[in-house]
């Protein structure tokens, strides 16, 4: 397992693709507030994770650090998730600056 995908509501997939993201920012949106939420972690040395709520707040993890970010729409959500299965760590960092 590289990469998996969980929502709050419990559903979890190993090995994601693009298409997984694009499912779950569709997903989101339709959700309660109590399981509007999902997370998706790429493995390297350590685990890599963004986390996306329903109000664009993201929650992002690298190294054991954690950033907090508010995402101006799903279109960045979605570019977030595509630098981060390319793990285009860098350039996620460089953007929530």
């Amino acid at each position: 397992m590289e990469s998996y995908i969980q929502y709050a509501s419990g559903y979890q997939k190993d090995d994601i693709t693009l298409d997984d993201i694009k499912k779950a920012i569709l997903d989101v949106q339709n959700m309660d507030d109590e399981h509007g939420a999902f997370w998706v972690s790429v493995i390297t040395d350590d685990e890599n994770v963004i986390e996306t709520n329903k109000d664009l707040q993201l929650s992002i993890i690298f190294d054991g650090e954690e950033f907090k970010y508010k995402a101006t729409d799903w279109n960045e959500v979605a570019s977030f998730y595509n630098l981060l299965i390319g793990k285009r760590f860098d350039e996620i960092k460089e953007k929530i600056k």
